[in-house]
């Protein structure tokens, strides 16, 4: 499992960015368990991540610090959708594609494809959200000395994998956050059925950021434990210091064992221009919310939101660096709004809960959870 561990440092989660580019520069080290025998690698590894917009990727490439070992490249390419969500329910899909393939002397090709479709409800500060998970993958050992003198050598195994999970996240005051998971995945693969079951969790505390996950698995050569903990911190603007250690898990597309690995990544952020700022933000205090709304029309003259919380009477917005908003004290509930821009009624695309009331108007819907 090197080569995952070692595209997966560096890959921390990020805030929605409209575009965005990581660059990427560390070591890692493997080597197999203690029952198993095998030489240990350390690797030099350098490649970059980027966003834009729904769109994601990354590019890594590692060459071999030591002569066991053999230099590899990999990559991600995805796109992500979603809707729904702000102050109330949402659904999202997630698609990528992973590749890599190791040189010399035994050349291990492979690519996977996956598919996440996801759910989540608020639940007071807190987020419920359910994930699925299911994708196929194909992998070849080549070998062209045969194993040592012999004629040429070539294994193909494919993959399917299905399964599902949840997560809680909770924020605990300013600054300090938590999150916890837990889900199960099953993997059909050439050399049987791979069960997999784990539970996890993580959070931030100012600049600092922190995983945790433990993953058991039932695998036909036995029973395996995969250890993860990650930590990053920020240290100045656009730098970060990444790193991963614990105990992989195994390959269902190679076959092989668990190994134990670790690693330390520099990161430089040189471009992060951010996203639209949602349109709700919710602020939850005693038996009130407190709301921003917040509407970019640069282009308008006079903007106003005007919904149940109003009896339908016209609010105005204020305008501040070309975006509109207002802040409203609102009790639990659910609400129907828009917007009167310039005169004309208004609802954007990104609005949550878009739906057609009575009269054949478009509106926007609020959920203010209660407390």
């Amino acid at each position: 499992m090197m080569i995952a561990t070692a595209m997966s440092i560096g890959a921390t989660e990020v805030a929605a960015q409209d575009a965005s580019l990581y660059v990427d520069a560390g070591v890692s080290h493997a080597r197999p368990p203690a029952d198993v025998t095998g030489d240990p690698a350390t690797y030099a590894m350098l490649g970059g991540r980027f966003v834009l917009g729904p769109t994601f990727g990354s590019a890594y490439g590692a060459q071999a610090l030591d002569a066991n070992s053999a230099d590899w490249l990999g990559g991600t390419l995805g796109a992500a959708w979603r809707t729904g969500g702000i102050g109330g329910p949402g659904f999202g899909l997630t698609g990528s594609v992973v590749a890599f393939t190791i040189g010399r002397p035994t050349r291990y090709d492979a690519a996977t494809a996956r598919l996440v479709p996801e759910a989540w409800l608020p639940l007071g500060a807190s987020t419920l959200r359910l994930r699925g998970y299911g994708g196929l993958g194909r992998s070849e050992v080549a070998d062209p000395d045969g194993g040592g003198g012999g004629p040429p050598t070539s294994v193909i195994s494919d993959l399917w994998a299905y399964g599902g999970g949840l997560e809680l996240a909770t924020p605990l005051s300013a600054g300090l956050s938590t999150h916890a998971w837990a889900g199960a995945e099953v993997y059909e693969a050439a050399d049987g059925t791979f069960l997999a079951g784990y539970v996890g969790g993580g959070g931030n505390l100012g600049r600092a950021r922190w995983n945790v996950r433990v993953k058991y698995w039932d695998t036909p050569g036995g029973d395996e434990l995969e250890l993860r903990a990650t930590l990053s911190i920020g240290l100045t603007r656009g730098w970060t210091v990444e790193s991963a250690a614990g105990r992989a898990g195994p390959d269902p597309l190679l076959g092989s064992p668990a190994g134990i690995d670790g690693g330390l990544t520099l990161v430089w952020q040189p471009l992060a221009r951010p996203a639209s700022p949602p349109l709700i933000a919710l602020q939850p205090s005693g038996d009130s919310t407190t709301v921003l709304i917040q509407l970019e029309r640069d282009d308008a003259e006079s903007v106003s939101v005007m919904g149940d919380f109003s009896a339908w009477e016209e609010v105005a917005m204020e305008r501040r660096d070309g975006r509109w908003m207002i802040r409203l004290a609102l009790p639990p509930g659910i609400y129907h709004f828009g917007f009167r821009v310039d005169g004309a009624w208004y609802v954007p695309d990104d609005a949550p809960g878009r739906v057609t009331d009575d009269y054949g108007q478009l509106n926007a819907t609020l959920v203010v959870p209660g407390p």
